[in-house]
């Protein structure tokens, strides 16, 4: 099975409840050459779900991080969704706060909270969904 590394993007920013500093994960995009349409943001199931992997992989040391995203609950559609949660007050924003979070990520200031391998076959199926919104930072 072939496979892509793919780097997990973070933003820090305070909780807006209790003002501890977070990595709020944002998005996805594969490490060698991307394009800009490549880029993936994690208000979608399979992104979390990706992201968490990577951030929990056992050589790195961002499982904490990983512990923090939420999925997206059975009742919630569309495509606002926040999967970050407050490590130390277990706040759970929601998607507005994480749209300034992207807003303020693609001005500049985000971090390569991780980088891991994938399934070639499972990013295409994230990437499948038509999610519209290009990095301009690649």
């Amino acid at each position: 099975m072939s496979s892509l590394q793919v780097d997990v993007l973070a933003y820090e920013a305070p909780c807006e409840r209790c003002s501890f500093p977070l990595w709020w994960v944002f998005g996805l995009l594969p490490s060698y050459r991307p394009r800009g349409e490549e880029f993936t943001t994690t208000d979608f199931p399979g992104a979390v779900d990706m992201a968490r992997r990577v951030l929990a992989a056992p050589d790195g040391d961002t499982a904490d991080i990983a512990a923090q995203l939420h999925d997206r609950p059975a009742w919630q559609r569309g495509r606002s969704f926040n999967p970050n949660r407050c490590g130390a007050c277990g706040h759970h924003a929601d998607w507005h706060v994480f749209d300034g979070i992207l807003n303020r990520a693609c001005h500049g200031g985000w971090i390569h909270a991780a980088v891991g391998r994938v399934p070639v076959l499972e990013w295409r199926a994230v990437r499948g969904r038509g999610q519209g919104i290009y990095w301009p930072y690649c």
